[in-house]
């Protein structure tokens, strides 16, 4: 005869919903769309408190589609001197955001 053990070990357990409200936060933001504007304000952020008054003075306006970074410049001699660390500064950016977003910077 079963006991009342045997019976409550072979019902099926519910799967809890049991999560990090940060994966379900980010999740949200994934499934409204969200995500891509969040990125795009961390980026400009980023690169005001990052680069300095100096080069945010020469920045014109900065966006990013596909996972790529458009920054507009004034000056062609500091999109230049940029154009050398394109590198280092999406490293940069990427530790900052703690994930690998940014594929390209691209210099306009």
């Amino acid at each position: 005869m079963k006991t009342l053990e045997d019976y409550h070990n072979a019902l099926p357990y519910r799967k809890t919903n049991d999560d990090k409200f940060s994966n379900i936060i980010v999740k949200m933001m994934e499934s409204f769309g969200l995500k891509d504007k969040l990125m795009d304000y961390r980026i400009r952020k980023f690169w005001k408190d990052e680069m300095g008054p100096q080069i945010n003075g020469y920045t014109k306006n900065i966006y990013s589609n596909n996972r790529k970074v458009f920054i507009q410049l004034n000056s062609s001699s500091l999109r230049q001197e940029l154009s050398f660390g394109k590198d280092k500064i999406k490293k940069m950016m990427n530790e900052s955001f703690k994930e690998e977003y940014v594929e390209e910077i691209i210099l306009l």
